[in-house]
């Protein structure tokens, strides 16, 4: 796991001490979690097929419909490119 270092406001650290005491969590673990929650549009897209996917699906999206020839890349389309 990487290490991150960054500085905040004396009022954020005291609401992340009280946070990390109530819920008897680690202060990393609690910014790791709003952290995952702020960027969780980007940890989806983080992967090449899901890239790949975004990218082609205005395109693609037509095809399925279209595809009279090979049925099993017609299913993949329609269930990915919804």
């Amino acid at each position: 796991m990487n290490t991150l270092t960054l500085k905040i406001p004396e009022a954020l650290d005291a609401a992340l001490q009280r946070a990390s005491a109530r819920r008897q969590m680690s202060k990393s673990a609690i910014v790791r979690k709003a952290l995952e929650q702020i960027l969780a549009d980007e940890l989806k897209q983080s992967t090449p097929a899901a890239h790949w996917v975004d990218r082609w699906r205005g395109a693609l999206s037509h095809a399925a419909s279209n595809m009279s020839g090979d049925e099993h890349v017609a299913h993949i389309l329609q269930k990915h490119l919804r």
